[in-house]
């Protein structure tokens, strides 16, 4: 890691790197000169919509002036080409990417607009610093203007062109339609790798290595899970180009006091005072903070049924290990028994998205399409036969969909 220095969660900054060349040797450049050089970003994109990740998101990087810099938790160059069907998919994969890390850390969908959100270079120079024009004289080049790129970074770009994929939320009684051959589970959530691991064209230590890696500390948000297979339960993902990815989960299954954990990310909000633990279970010494009602925690370990809760665990800022119970209880929950759980889901078929929860609650009129991606903070089971998922929209109100694949 190139900073130890936090951002504040103020902008996305938009690049281009200038020359035509691979992205993969422009992310080793910067790997390998970013001090002599005294810049780099987050992240490349290129190369067919591959995305190189050369510092963690969310610290200082140095592309835009110390200024813009403190406040941009992720910066991403996207690499020219000379081929017009690589820059679509490079183009893609930049603002889908642009997109994701504008949601992750709550930065506006708005470009080159007052206040908060995602920035051009160009944007930096005029309102801040610097001297720098990009990237929108690379994006002219084929076609692209600034209204494009805000269209584009507004509603996401979908990978999915398969016209069967059309169908509507089934109803009661319905079969909803058949997952693929392929022996997985479609489950969603994130995960981050705690040892070097190579990212394969298919599932197995026998697919094919794509030549990249996931380092230490990175993570990967997965649509589907295999199990057991050569050894290792596998993750799979669609890449920012549409290329569909698979890693291994390499983490240790076993802590340092030998208490088994699932090595899961996500985000739980509390409805109690519930108190933080230098260790598992309600024997361990009480740090003497707490987490208040309505306080979130982001969590990377989940262990199971311990002095009877379940515990979540993360890392503090000061670099120590915390334990916290899922103290939630039933009162607080609604009768289709809600869960306080975020995560990314992936929809393989057209889905109604409602005003409330079950299959009689009001339709807004509105779709997620095969392919898009909702990030969900509530999940409520077993309602007319599904389990449904619910969110924030950002005009402020609460919507649900059925999980349909």
């Amino acid at each position: 890691m190139r900073s130890s220095q936090r951002t504040t969660n103020d902008y996305i900054i938009l690049h281009e790197t200038g020359g035509v060349a691979p992205a993969i040797n422009n992310a080793q450049y910067f790997n390998r000169e970013w001090r002599n050089a005294g810049t780099y970003s987050s992240h490349v994109v290129g190369d067919g919509g591959d995305v190189y990740q050369i510092s963690p998101d969310g610290y200082v990087q140095w592309g835009a002036g110390s200024y813009a810099n403190a406040r941009s938790p992720v910066q991403i160059e996207l690499a020219r080409t000379n081929d017009k069907a690589t820059f679509e998919k490079d183009y893609k994969a930049y603002v889908n990417l642009a997109r994701d890390m504008a949601k992750k850390y709550n930065i506006p969908l708005t470009l080159d607009g007052a206040g908060r959100g995602i920035k051009s270079h160009l944007w930096v120079t005029e309102n801040i610093w610097g001297n720098h024009q990009d990237p929108y004289g690379y994006l002219a080049e084929y076609g692209i203007s600034k209204a494009d790129l805000a269209q584009d970074l507004r509603t996401g770009l979908d990978d999915s062109d398969d016209a069967d994929a059309s169908k509507t939320t089934p109803a009661p009684g319905e079969s909803a339609p058949e997952p693929d051959n392929d022996n997985y589970q479609s489950q969603s959530g994130s995960y981050t790798f705690r040892n070097t691991t190579k990212i394969r064209n298919s599932v197995g230590t026998n697919g094919g290595y794509t030549g990249i890696n996931y380092s230490a500390g990175q993570t990967v948000n997965y649509d589907r899970v295999y199990k057991n297979v050569d050894g290792y339960n596998w993750l799979s993902y669609i890449s920012y180009g549409g290329q569909r990815r698979y890693v291994a989960m390499t983490n240790s299954s076993q802590s340092s006091n030998n208490q088994s954990y699932e090595s899961t990310s996500g985000t739980y909000r509390f409805n109690n005072t519930t108190r933080i633990r230098n260790g598992l279970g309600t024997g361990a010494a009480y740090s003497g903070r707490n987490y208040q009602p309505g306080q979130t925690v982001h969590y990377d370990r989940v262990y199971r049924n311990v002095n009877g809760y379940d515990w979540l665990s993360y890392l503090s800022y000061s670099g120590q290990r915390r334990y916290v119970a899922m103290t939630n209880s039933g009162g607080g929950q609604s009768a289709s028994t809600q869960q306080n759980r975020s995560g990314a889901y992936t929809f393989r078929n057209t889905t109604r998205i409602r005003n409330g929860v079950g299959v009689n609650a009001a339709y807004t009129g509105r779709n997620y399409n095969a392919g898009q991606t909702v990030y969900y903070d509530r999940i409520y089971r077993n309602v007319n036969g599904y389990d449904w998922l619910s969110y924030m929209s950002y005009s402020g109100q609460r919507h649900y969909v059925a999980m349909t694949n």
